[in-house]
């Protein structure tokens, strides 16, 4: 019987925490942090879980919704631009192609067609330029420009020195001699603004900095001098044919000479293949009746021999 009863009492102390003698048996602070720890450990695993299956779940929604998506606007109509020039319907446009991703397996600059541009990467674009228009169409696009823009100009007509009482009177095309504003400078000092300012007449041709390729400084040298005397008076006159080359060059890779220009910069967009041709730069100059040039390269006792020139 006393086995009996302490299987027994043993029983109920293991389920009531109460040992035979009446006291609370309490676990010890080892037990405690073991039954912590693994609660955690089930807590993480758990969450683990659920955040797999929740990741997983997005995946599949994902794949699903982009299994049949329609191609956009953007690259259908581009497509469909390419598709007109392998069939030779847009007129003498080229399209040019080009890829910002690498390792797509086609190269930079392709161009594409059909099913292979569908599946182009979403990066690309199409540029059309205009390949069959001459240099005489161009030019002729740009002076009607100027005849709108100058419609309502207040032509001088003896003020300021200046006898121009029409459009052909300030032309060098026409050879009329344009009004010329030459603004000599230094960094920061508000010269770009000005230039800017000018710029914004109509009519205007704008050389910006046209002296960069010499470096960022003032010239001094007595040789440098006299070559960017030189090569501002070519510009002045429109004259890109006079041993220019150095400074079309230096154009090629530094576009920032001729974007300020922004009527220059408006047709080198879209005949790029024109921009740099001393022919057509001469030639298109020469249309402006206002001409403006803004340096801040210059030495102010260099400038006054450009201003003593009569022309």
């Amino acid at each position: 019987m006393s086995t009996a009863n302490e299987s027994e009492s043993a029983t109920a102390s293991l389920l009531t925490g109460v040992t035979a003698g009446g006291s609370v048996k309490t676990k010890t602070p080892h037990q405690r942090i073991t039954f912590t720890t693994k609660r955690r450990k089930m807590s993480r695993r758990a969450n683990l879980i659920g955040i797999c299956g929740v990741s997983g779940l997005c995946i599949l929604l994902l794949i699903a919704t982009t299994q049949h998506r329609p191609l956009p606007a953007s690259l259908a109509s581009s497509s469909a631009a390419v598709g007109a020039v392998g069939s030779g319907s847009l007129g003498g446009n080229a399209v040019v192609g080009s890829y910002s991703s690498a390792g797509n397996g086609f190269g930079a600059g392709s161009v594409y067609a059909g099913d292979r541009f569908n599946r182009a990467m979403p990066q690309q674009t199409a540029v059309v330029y205009n390949v069959t228009a001459t240099i005489a169409d161009v030019l002729a696009a740009q002076r009607a420009k100027i005849v709108v823009e100058m419609e309502y100009f207040d032509y001088p007509s003896g003020r300021f020195g200046v006898d121009a009482e029409k459009l052909a009177d300030l032309t060098p095309e026409t050879e009329g001699t344009p009004v010329r504003s030459l603004i000599v400078a230094s960094w920061r000092s508000g010269s770009t603004f000005l230039g800017d300012i000018l710029n914004a007449m109509p009519g205007n041709y704008y050389h910006y900095e046209p002296l960069l390729n010499f470096g960022i400084k003032q010239i001094r040298d007595p040789d440098e001098q006299e070559l960017a005397l030189k090569n501002l008076k070519n510009l002045l006159f429109c004259d890109y044919n006079n041993q220019m080359e150095d400074f079309l060059e230096y154009g090629k890779m530094h576009t920032y000479l001729f974007e300020h220009n922004e009527r220059l910069w408006t047709v080198c967009k879209e005949y790029p293949h024109y921009c740099w041709r001393a022919k057509f730069l001469t030639r298109f100059c020469k249309l402006f009746p206002l001409q403006s040039m803004k340096t801040v390269r210059l030495r102010l006792s260099t400038a006054e021999r450009l201003l003593e020139d009569k022309r």
